[in-house]
């Protein structure tokens, strides 16, 4: 009972070395911001940058923890509700965004843009997801590679050799989804068409349509949302089948990672 008591205590102390900020629009939390909290009193200044939602996770071949929230699309106009966590207390303020009175854009027009940003993050999260499952997957084959690499070479040339053969079609998705590895030196270019490529151009021309979208963005985003289905379409055959084939394998070798013990005497 003292053990139970002492770990309530510990799971209720209140730390006061932060700050977070909630931001909803309306019942729906769109953002949250953390920072130290200041080391002196007074007024304290805290940015919302850029005006922007939660946004998705950006694909990447690098398998990291990311200890800050990605941003994503721009607010659109209305009043928004701000949360300030320290410690157990909390502090509330309403907050209106405003268009710029000089540029006059059409509700239509805000909607429009903030919609297909939304399905376009949606599109970026789906491929992030997918990729960091391809990495997380070729990291597993690394491992057993070199293990199967140290505990004999000869015996195992056949797993070896599989565990090449899945890395292989593991980088040639990779390279579908983010582009082949460009190892040059210097300033350098890429025209791959890349299924993050299409998104990220279909992204940047609709942020830049203040008066709505066009048949450009339309296509763009079309061709975007295609690259996707057919992108996760391959990448979900290739786990349901190459992927589950090589699993089935590795795992009938049962081999194990520890080494045989040697008894020690003195003499």
């Amino acid at each position: 009972k003292d053990n139970e008591e002492n770990v309530d205590s510990e799971t209720l102390e209140v730390k006061w070395d932060s700050l977070t900020m909630k931001i909803y629009d309306g019942d729906r939390l769109i953002r949250t911001l953390k920072q130290k909290a200041p080391k002196e009193s007074g007024i304290q200044k805290w940015m919302w940058p850029s005006l922007n939602e939660k946004g998705p996770d950006r694909p990447t071949r690098k398998i990291r923890k990311s200890t800050r929230e990605p941003s994503g699309t721009k607010v659109k106009p209305g009043k928004y509700k701000l949360v300030l966590h320290f410690g157990d207390k909390t502090s509330e303020k309403m907050l209106t965004v405003k268009s710029d009175p000089r540029l006059n854009i059409p509700e239509n027009a805000i909607n429009e843009v903030y919609n297909a940003s939304k399905v376009l993050e949606t599109l970026t999260q789906i491929t992030s997801d997918a990729v960091k499952q391809l990495a997380e997957s070729k990291q597993i084959v690394d491992k057993y590679q070199s293990e199967l690499k140290k505990l004999d070479k000869e015996k195992y040339k056949d797993a070896i050799k599989s565990c090449k053969d899945i890395t292989k079609s593991i980088d040639a998705l990779l390279d579908m989804y983010l582009g082949k590895v460009d190892k040059r030196q210097g300033i350098t270019r890429n025209s791959e068409m890349t299924i993050s490529r299409r998104i990220n151009l279909a992204n940047g021309y609709v942020k830049s349509r203040q008066n709505g979208l066009t048949t450009t963005e339309t296509t763009l985003i079309n061709h975007a949302e295609k690259a996707v289905k057919d992108g996760i379409e391959k990448t979900n055959t290739f786990f349901n089948e190459d992927w589950k084939s090589f699993r089935n394998n590795i795992e009938k070798l049962n081999i194990s990672i520890f080494k045989d013990i040697k008894t020690f005497k003195l003499n």
